[in-house]
């Protein structure tokens, strides 16, 4: 610690020779402590002079056995099978779930996970709008916490998310196996974890195949079928030649049907198209795409946040899933 800088948590963890949760405990007076472990975190309060802020104050109501879930986007159709893989665990365990929506909103993001605090809840399920340090406070107030989905890598942070360079590679990789080479990447935010390990495994699949990445074949669709409609259109007006799109979520796939059925391109005899998700109305279109374990992604967030809460781990878990593709008819050979 710095001379005459005021002592943080992290601090007083690393001085005890314990984790931030513990500390945390220490300081709102829990039951469930090791006396000699107490002993020790209190020690480090005294010799460091540390002083609790308002966020790690103790909670003046505390909602018993309650979790919080904050989503990007409550209306995305991925999402609801991660709800009830969480939802199905936290009912076995005896614990309500608190939903919140972020609308890709950092600042409402943070009030989300300040409001979540006050209320005692015992843990937060994250996925992250941006990739910013607002969570840094989160690991400052030793609230256990998952990131789900999506991560920021940071040391003392725990994640579930599927293989997501995996899955763009398979989806590249059967599309050039089908012959294209020319394959638009309808790609997300591209600072977002998920959507640069879906670039590397789209960029990885073309370079194992000795075929050319073309820049002008990247287009940002937002995860948005409306944006999705309109980097698709553009290319088409602008001429662009390509026989495939990958795009890295379903919804964006629906928006390049969409723009390509209204520039008389039929799917998939004269473009393929493969999405990402799988999600419900994947099937009722016949589109190829990958699918993503959702329930068991959920599943396992909510384990390792009940195994956060009790303290039967104390360091970081990272927790990497399978996807895999599904094979409909919005593909054919060149």
């Amino acid at each position: 610690m710095e001379s005459g800088k005021a002592a943080t948590i992290h601090d007083v963890a690393k001085r005890a020779g314990v984790s931030l949760s513990t500390v945390s405990r220490v300081l709102n007076d829990y039951d469930s402590i090791n006396p000699q472990t107490r002993e020790r975190v209190e020690a480090a309060i005294k010799e460091l002079n540390y002083e609790k802020s308002k966020t790690e104050s103790p909670k003046s109501v505390k909602e018993k056995k309650t979790v919080g879930l904050i989503l990007p986007d409550i209306l995305n159709p991925f999402f609801p099978l991660l709800i009830k893989g969480i939802e199905q665990v936290s009912k076995i365990h005896g614990y309500h779930l608190i939903l919140c929506d972020s609308e890709n909103d950092v600042p409402l993001e943070q009030r989300h996970i300040d409001n979540l605090y006050d209320r005692g809840v015992d843990g937060v399920i994250l996925i992250p709008s941006s990739e910013t340090t607002h969570v840094e406070n989160l690991i400052e107030s030793s609230l256990p916490f998952v990131f789900l989905d999506r991560f920021i890598d940071m040391d003392d942070a725990s994640y579930v998310i599927s293989d997501n360079e995996e899955g763009a590679y398979q989806a590249v990789k059967y599309l050039l196996k089908l012959g294209h080479h020319s394959i638009v990447n309808l790609t997300g935010p591209p600072e977002l974890s998920t959507e640069r390990a879906r670039i590397a495994g789209y960029k990885r699949a073309l370079d194992e195949s000795d075929v050319e990445c073309q820049e002008e074949l990247f287009v940002c669709g937002n995860y948005s079928l409306e944006e999705a409609y309109r980097a698709i259109d553009e290319l088409l007006q602008k001429g662009v030649r390509f026989s495939a799109i990958f795009a890295t979520n379903d919804m964006m796939a629906f928006g390049a049907k969409q723009a390509l059925e209204e520039h008389n391109k039929h799917i998939p005899n004269d473009v393929s198209l493969v999405g990402y998700d799988d999600i419900l109305f994947s099937s009722i279109i016949s589109l190829t795409t990958v699918s993503q374990p959702a329930y068991e992604m959920g599943r396992n967030a909510m384990l390792l946040l009940l195994d956060l809460i009790s303290e039967r781990i104390s360091t970081p878990q990272r927790v990497v899933l399978r996807p895999s593709m599904v094979i409909r008819g919005s593909c054919q050979r060149r």
